[in-house]
């Protein structure tokens, strides 16, 4: 049996460290092709869409979802957020086990 197979079969790492690993250059990275698409709105005259803060609409909904999953086998059922530690200890509390 090699070394390598011995460490493998002991769950080590084969490779000592990430420092074994170069870091891509910019060099190295395949070339960018940049282009520019409009679409224009119909519902104002300036044709201009609104962005807002629609990055922060799914995160809130997301972390909930994975908090009731967590505490599923507990029956703890989340309603609405912020998710602060006090809150999902108050539905630890609240919670009928399923």
């Amino acid at each position: 049996m090699s070394s390598a197979e011995i460490l493998l079969q002991d769950g080590q790492v084969l490779s000592g460290s990430f420092m074994d690993y170069a870091v891509p250059r910019a060099d190295q990275a395949p070339p960018l092709v940049l282009d520019h698409i409009e679409n224009l709105s119909t519902r104002n005259p300036l044709g201009v869409k609104g962005l807002g803060e629609g990055g922060a609409i799914a995160p809130p909904a997301a972390i909930a979802n994975a908090v009731e999953d967590a505490l599923r086998p507990l029956g703890v059922i989340v309603h609405r957020a912020p998710l602060s530690s006090a809150r999902v200890r108050g539905l630890i509390a609240r919670a009928t086990p399923s």
